[in-house]
């Protein structure tokens, strides 16, 4: 007699950690996933021997269940490795996160007293009379003056998101930027001490051969557990029967089909599950609220260089919005087999979205047009080191957290909520900006409530969504 089938939808980190999961616990269970490739956002591509992640993905955590699987997993492929970062702004390059004593050092005498001036003023204000934190904008004007916000944080994120500052939620800049006290700003100028903020994790642990590394190795374990893989499945509607889902439909190569499950655990799109769950049926309002959660895709153009290296970064961020890229990455530096021996590559993140013209621009404008962006940053050598260069793609890169989102996150997952053996979860599944190690956490934890038969699916989109700094706790990107 085998066990009741469970289906997890997707084999990203958080689905292929479900499955793994299920099937270590002797479950039958399927993973259906859309592309050709397991990994997700967290997949490794390969071209004439050098291999690029869909981002700029790294592995700590804080949970020793997931710590020790992964090293169980990888064994001694996982490199420990360190992180340099910078943000190239106006011909400078300045440390990452942004401190400000290194943009003092940088920026003439003028513009740093108008930066410490407009800084000190807000908050100065702020303490006579507290401003409520609606917008991006807000939350970062009020802690560190219009001059920063203008000259950093405003371009970069209308750059990444697609819309103005002002009409993203606050809740994103608590999440990503770490404050600053300007009585320790002033003690480092004057050299009484030396270091920098240290709120983001600089050391962390890479596979050998790139983060798809961790879901391919995943991926074999499970099969070899007696669970099933089935790649390029694209998931076409989900069958519910008396508040509970009864099968699952998806397409492959070879046509339509069915799968009857006794549970679904989905990474999905919360948008794209709910209007699958709700059908023809679903209410005006939901529909309307799934309309309104939106990704931000990216494009990320990958040059093949025949150089030994470009910089000493591993990411240098790009926030000046008259350049196409958002964040440079040299693969290289996360790990040395990522490339061939004496050569190194780029990965050019630009965001977008699904359609738009930067999506459908063909490969050589692309290509052109990042470098004379490149050689405007300095480095025109670039394009004659070129040996090679192409596009991967990413449609739901980063969730859009538009002013209200909360009130249209929490509609829709109650609405899933409401099907009793379907868990939604996952970044895209529980519409959160989560790094790799919550998403694998959450794929762990949907497993355990098909196990355990107690709990909740919304614990589980909520996990690890403790007030405060994301890096300084997740420590993974």
């Amino acid at each position: 007699m085998t066990s009741p089938r469970v289906v997890v939808l997707g084999g990203g980190a958080c689905g292929m950690t479900a499955g793994y999961t299920l099937a270590r616990a002797g479950v039958e269970v399927v993973v259906l996933e859309r592309e050709l490739r397991v990994g997700g956002l967290c997949g490794t591509h390969e071209r004439r021997g050098f291999r690029f992640d869909l981002g700029g993905h790294r592995f700590i955590s804080r949970s020793r269940a997931l710590d020790s699987l992964v090293r169980e997993l990888v064994g001694s492929d996982l490199l420990e490795r360190t992180r340099s970062s910078v943000v190239l702004n106006g011909g400078q390059a300045y440390r990452y996160p942004l401190e400000l004593d290194d943009v003092l050092r940088k920026v003439s005498l003028r513009r740093g007293a108008k930066i410490v001036g407009s800084y000190a003023c807000e908050r100065v204000r702020q303490a006579v009379r507290r401003d409520p934190d609606v917008s991006f904008e807000d939350w970062v004007t009020h802690r560190f003056g219009r001059e920063l916000y203008a000259t950093f944080f405003g371009p970069y994120t209308q750059k990444l998101w697609g819309i103005a500052p002002s009409q993203i939620s606050a809740d994103w800049a608590s999440q990503r930027i770490s404050l600053l006290s300007l009585s320790d700003v002033l003690v480092r100028l004057a050299g009484l001490r030396k270091g920098g903020a240290r709120t983001y994790a600089r050391r962390y642990l890479y596979p050998r051969l790139g983060i798809g590394e961790i879901f391919e190795r995943m991926a074999a374990a499970m099969i070899g557990a007696g669970g099933k893989l089935y790649l390029g499945a694209r998931l076409t509607g989900i069958d519910t029967q008396k508040g509970r889902v009864r099968a699952v439909r998806y397409r492959t190569s070879s046509g339509e089909h069915e799968l009857a499950c006794d549970a679904v655990i989905s990474t999905v799109a919360l948008p794209e599950v709910a209007r699958m769950v709700g059908g023809a049926a679903m209410p005006v309002a939901l529909r309307r609220a799934s309309e309104r959660l939106r990704f931000r895709a990216i494009r990320l153009c990958n040059v093949l260089l025949d150089l030994p290296e470009v910089s000493p970064h591993t990411w240098m961020y790009v926030s000046d919005p008259r350049y196409l890229m958002a964040r440079i990455q040299e693969p290289r530096h996360r790990s040395p087999e990522l490339a061939p021996r004496g050569q190194t590559s780029l990965m050019l993140e630009i965001p977008c979205d699904v359609g738009d013209e930067l999506w459908t621009a063909s490969e050589e404008q692309i290509y052109a047009r990042c470098m004379d962006d490149l050689a405007a940053l300095g480095y025109a050598h670039l394009r004659r080191a070129t040996l090679d260069y192409f596009s991967t793609y990413v449609h739901e890169g980063y969730p859009i957290y538009h002013l209200d989102y909360l009130g249209d996150r929490d509609r829709l997952l109650s609405f899933v909520g409401e099907t009793a053996n379907l868990v939604s979860c996952g970044r895209q599944g529980a519409f959160r900006y989560i790094f790799m190690d919550t998403a694998m956490e959450m794929g762990m934890a949907a497993a355990q409530l098909y196990l355990d038969r107690r709990g909740s699916g919304r614990a589980i989109a909520d996990l690890r969504s403790e007030a405060g700094l994301v890096e300084a706790r997740a420590l993974t990107a």
